[in-house]
């Protein structure tokens, strides 16, 4: 831990993660979103092992879950627009489609991510969990600092998450062998980006850091 001008810094991995103020973010592992990724069985297999880590050090585990609404169309005009963008089809385009009508069922986790009855499940709607959500809440109920995000997209959700993080005054650490996005390519550009500005590691290294917490008590 780095004290400067006041601060206490957390400076290496094994502080950022330490289980008395973190929380894995489990970020829309909903089946109709995860199981068409490029990643999905990657994917799968390292955040249940993180989820089951997380478990069993009493991390905290929060899963944010899509509400049923209409993707298109509730998000508003900028979010759409958006979307169309990174999927590389012109914004006019949107014009052809067939307009929403009524509301989709709500979307189910994969059955490997899904949580269990003690555990906190938050809606969300955009891809930020802070805005709209309860989720900065329950963090601040629990004294946390650190915020492991995991889940899909790692170029929109997971992105807006952690910069969100950074601005309202939590760690945001991201387990890049859980995250997951629509193209190798994408994955590449998303994560270098990502390195950039915040703390990334993989499920290995951060379970291991906890393992190595249990052994020294």
């Amino acid at each position: 831990m780095i004290r400067y001008a006041g601060m206490k810094i957390l400076e290496t991995l094994d502080e950022l993660v330490d289980p008395k103020h973190t929380a894995l973010l489990l970020w829309d592992f909903a089946e109709n979103v995860v199981l068409n990724r490029y990643s999905t069985d990657d994917l799968i297999r390292n955040g249940s092992r993180l989820l089951r880590a997380a478990r069993k050090h009493n991390v905290l585990r929060i899963f944010a879950h899509q509400n049923n609404m209409r993707i298109v169309g509730d998000t508003g005009a900028p979010t759409v627009r958006m979307r169309l963008t990174r999927a590389g089809k012109p914004v006019a385009g949107i014009a052809r489609e067939p307009e929403p009508q009524g509301f989709p069922a709500k979307p189910q986790l994969v059955e490997a991510m899904r949580p269990k009855e003690n555990e906190i499940v938050f809606e969300k709607f955009i891809p930020n969990a802070f805005l709209g959500t309860s989720f900065e809440w329950t963090l601040r109920e629990h004294d946390i600092k650190t915020i492991i995000l995991t889940g899909v997209n790692v170029a929109t959700g997971i992105n807006g998450a952690a910069r969100e993080a950074i601005c309202r005054g939590f760690y945001a650490v991201i387990a890049k062998d859980c995250v997951g996005t629509n193209s190798p390519e994408d994955y590449a550009a998303a994560v270098s980006y990502l390195e950039k500005i915040f703390d990334v590691s993989t499920s290995s290294a951060i379970i291991s850091s906890w393992n190595k917490r249990k052994k020294k008590r």
